[in-house]
């Protein structure tokens, strides 16, 4: 039954796809709940045209004293306001190197709007880009909508704060932390009020994401302030189970930075703290950032203080696992070795071996906590999943890569498609195909598809298309399966020649049945099976409990 429904639907869009006006009136105008604002048109390498308004703002610019301190919605404006160039992005982890195209003022977002006709409002695909929470921006440059356009969805990217403005904490009520999620979570609930405007429906709106976008998407499905403001979600290489989902070190990284800017003077007091930032140039912060990262990862989310503004105040783990998130279909997955970007080259990639054969502890995720006297054992346990006796991380790259995929990104995606699909519907996938790559392959024998290998095939990046046959289908593939979902909530409604009459079934948890994109699709079972064991053996045998990540 639920089959057929999903056959009329699909059928009914396409018959609907051509019997609308377009909300988009000759004069590229549109009137919306804060002011007019004005559009410009663009045009896919297919010849389709559609509206684009950007840098639409939706929230007060967080300047002065407004700075660390969560967005406020924008106020309305008279007159017609130009929306043809996209926004500065967010400061960055890179802004000394280019403090030109970056700033503060940086909370806008993008609507793009193909040139259709149907009697009926619009899915729309809300994007939230990568990073590591410390870099990226919405710029059409990355994530030019023009494929996902194509197949007559709204496509919305917005901007978030980053880095310290968008993501410092002491773990307290002065600075939470959060602010990035918080825009988006402002950003979303703009879109639910405003996309109406541009022929889009706010009860279709699937918010999706990759790498720290991913895991965005993951911690808005844990966020009781996300509740109804999606109805689907995609998560590409990130999920709120991953370790790096939570800040270790926030309070201590806080504090260092604001130490590390010359006059320093608020000792161990946070509100000291946050007043002395809001004081200081960008330039004084991101240098003091700079200084204070060296040897730490990054900073990132936090676990707030309960409160009634706390984006996530509990265990990230045991909201998912008891079912207490926003229940919405969830389409998931990672590429086939994410480790190529932060492994960077052949010669990177032995001294981070070497780095683990020197201190094996360092292998230990910072979510597993055993006790001290276990940390050997752990590390020698973490090591047999991927080595034979005797090789070391520096000599076995192959070993190395999956580890550092597996450690990073892998596992927590898993778990969170795991534990998900005892509740809602799950479709997992693994992204394997190698073309247009962001990252080279350059481990003989590993997997060839690095972290974001994907996105090129969702959107028009600048100096990443190409006309190859393959390439240019799997870019149709996941394309549409994408889109499908969001207009669906089902990956391959109908069978279709694209998928080669495939049907992506869902997960469950005794069998993570996922789909292999490469250059054929294939439909198979039980996901990294052996190593995902070793790991649920590992955290159940040493880890602290109550889990928050995984």
């Amino acid at each position: 039954m639920m089959l057929l429904l999903q056959v009329i639907l699909f059928f009914a869009s396409l018959f609907c796809s051509f019997i609308r006006a377009s909300p988009i009136p000759d004069n590229l105008t549109v009137t919306i709940s804060d002011g007019t604002i004005r559009g410009t048109t663009y045009t896919t390498g297919n010849g389709k045209t559609y509206y684009g308004f950007q840098g639409i703002p939706f929230a007060i610019p967080p300047l002065g004293e407004l700075r660390l301190e969560p967005a406020q919605p924008v106020k309305p404006w008279d007159g017609i306001l130009d929306t043809t160039q996209e926004s500065k992005g967010c400061i960055t982890d890179g802004y000394l190197s280019h403090p030109d195209v970056e700033s503060e003022d940086c909370l806008y977002l993008n609507v793009f709007v193909p040139n259709v006709e149907s009697t009926e409002t619009l899915p729309v695909m809300v994007w939230i880009y990568g990073g590591a929470f410390v870099s990226g921006s919405a710029s059409k440059y990355y994530y030019g909508p023009d494929f996902l356009i194509e197949k007559d969805v709204i496509v919305v990217t917005l901007n978030y704060r980053l880095n310290v403005f968008g993501f410092i904490s002491t773990e307290d009520s002065n600075l939470p932390g959060n602010l990035g999620l918080k825009d988006q979570n402002l950003a979303l609930k703009w879109v639910q009020k405003n996309i109406g405007y541009f022929g889009g429906d706010a009860e279709k709106v699937t918010l999706f994401g990759q790498s720290a976008g991913g895991t965005s998407v993951g911690l808005h499905l844990i966020s009781k302030q996300s509740k109804g403001l999606f109805r689907a979600a995609i998560l590409e290489s990130g999920s709120a189970l991953v370790t790096w989902s939570v800040d270790w070190v926030a309070k201590q990284l806080a504090f260092k930075i604001g130490n590390n800017i010359p006059n320093a003077d608020f000792g161990d007091d946070s509100k000291a703290l946050k007043d002395f930032l809001k004081n200081r140039t960008v330039e004084e912060i991101m240098t003091a950032y700079t200084e204070a990262v060296s040897g730490i990862d990054h900073i990132y989310p936090t676990i707030e203080l309960e409160s009634e503004d706390a984006f996530v105040s509990e265990s990230h783990y045991e909201l998912v696992v008891s079912g207490d998130f926003n229940q919405v279909p969830i389409l998931v997955g990672v590429c086939s070795e994410e480790s190529l970007m932060g492994l960077k080259n052949l010669n990177n990639a032995r001294k981070i071996g070497q780095g683990f054969d020197n201190i094996p502890e360092t292998t230990i995720p910072n979510d597993l906590r055993p006790n001290s006297s276990d940390t050997t054992i752990v590390a020698q346990e973490i090591k047999n999943i991927y080595f034979q006796e005797n090789e070391l991380y520096a000599e076995n790259l192959v070993g190395l890569a999956e580890y550092y995929s597996d450690n990073r990104y892998t596992r927590g995606v898993i778990k969170q498609a795991e534990l998900s699909s005892k509740f809602v519907p799950v479709y997992f996938y693994e992204f394997a195909y190698y073309g247009r790559p962001i990252t080279k392959a350059f481990i003989p024998g590993a997997e060839r598809a690095g972290h974001a290998a994907e996105l090129p095939f969702l959107f028009n990046r600048t100096g990443s298309s190409s006309d190859i046959d393959e390439d240019l289908l799997t870019q149709n593939r996941i394309v549409t399966l994408w889109t499908n979902f969001a207009k669906y909530l089902n990956p391959t409604p109908i069978k279709d020649e694209l998928f080669q009459n495939l049907t992506w079934p869902t997960a469950t948890p005794e069998n993570l049945q996922y789909l292999s994109i490469n250059n054929t699709l294939e439909i198979r079972s039980h996901f990294k099976k052996e190593s995902y064991a070793k790991w649920n053996q590992i955290y159940e045998k040493y880890g602290a409990k109550p889990y928050i990540t995984f």
